[in-house]
């Protein structure tokens, strides 16, 4: 298997998740720890190697404040899983309302399930300072057409769901995976003999979806799916790092569907037969494709 290649190191990258961490700490940290922090963030940046990707820079931050701030980290994790909850709740109640409808009655479902699922994708708080739910709601109304019935990469995915038997989904965000389980529900639906596996982070970081969100939300319940945590932490999927278990399911599988910016960042290259879906969310992402902020992207790994 090809080594997946890490992006050369980007300023812009760098000064967003510095921006976003630089003042996240537990609010009643003495001054001396929050100073150690700031310093220890400094020397991590200075230090960073000329190839490295966003999730492995989020990580280092997370080591960090981890080890200055001790249990007192406890205080930010938690204010994650708020934000956890909030969002698959918001997320469980938008689609209750008419979401699985308009999939069922649209003339291709499977696009208009990807389309959803590739706007859950804004719900992202390692690539953006909040999330706008006014904005996060106009976004899923433009869902339905995301995707182009002429997108090279889409028609390839047809094909290829149609003639596999391993599918591996690896999902993203809290929240978002509510539309990933509409998604995983809908290809179940239109090939009921592929059999689905879905990964999910194998621990905390930032808002990522672990097994307590897919729990949340019913993804574990459902039909013809298997649900599994890939023993890791990173915001993205490292296959040196994952589990055994997650692995052989991703390198057995004849075809992955991999969301988020940081899964693209991690696995691009490996050679195995992706599709990447997400949305471009900032600025550096949407300049990389030549497309404005917020479009949905499915892009398939170059063997």
């Amino acid at each position: 298997m090809p080594t997946p290649y890490t992006p050369v190191l980007h300023p812009a990258c760098v000064s967003c998740l510095i921006k976003k961490q630089i003042d996240r700490y537990p609010a009643a940290a003495p001054r001396e720890q929050v100073l150690t922090y700031m310093r220890r963030l400094g020397q991590m940046m200075a230090a960073l190697p000329d190839r490295t990707g966003g999730p492995a820079i989020m990580e280092s931050i997370t080591d960090i404040r981890r080890e200055v701030f001790g249990e007192a980290e406890n205080e930010v994790e938690q204010d994650y899983k708020a934000l956890k909850s909030h969002f698959n709740t918001l997320m469980i109640n938008t689609a209750a309302e008419s979401l699985p409808h308009r999939i069922e009655a649209s003339p291709d479902p499977l696009r208009t399930a990807l389309g959803y699922a590739m706007t859950g994708n804004f719900i992202d708080f390692g690539a953006m300072d909040s999330v706008d739910e006014a904005k996060l709601r106009a976004l899923l109304d433009e869902s339905p057409n995301r995707i182009s019935p002429d997108l090279p990469a889409y028609n390839d995915l047809t094909a290829d769901l149609a003639a596999a038997r391993r599918l591996v989904l690896l999902t993203d965000n809290c929240g978002e995976i509510v539309m990933d389980q509409l998604l995983a529900e809908t290809i179940h639906r239109l090939y009921p003999s592929l059999h689905i596996t879905v990964l999910v982070r194998g621990g905390e970081v930032l808002n990522d979806a672990t097994m307590e969100d897919a729990i949340q939300v019913g993804l574990d319940r459902m039909e013809g799916i298997t649900v599994l945590g890939n023993g890791d932490r990173l915001a993205g999927t490292d296959l040196t790092r994952i589990s055994p278990e997650a692995r052989t399911a991703i390198t057995e599988a004849d075809l992955i569907l991999a969301k988020g910016q940081g899964n693209f960042e991690t696995l691009r290259g490996c050679g195995l037969n992706i599709y990447y879906a997400f949305l471009c969310k900032c600025q550096f992402f949407a300049d990389r494709f030549g497309v404005p902020i917020y479009t949905g992207m499915l892009v398939r790994e170059k063997r």
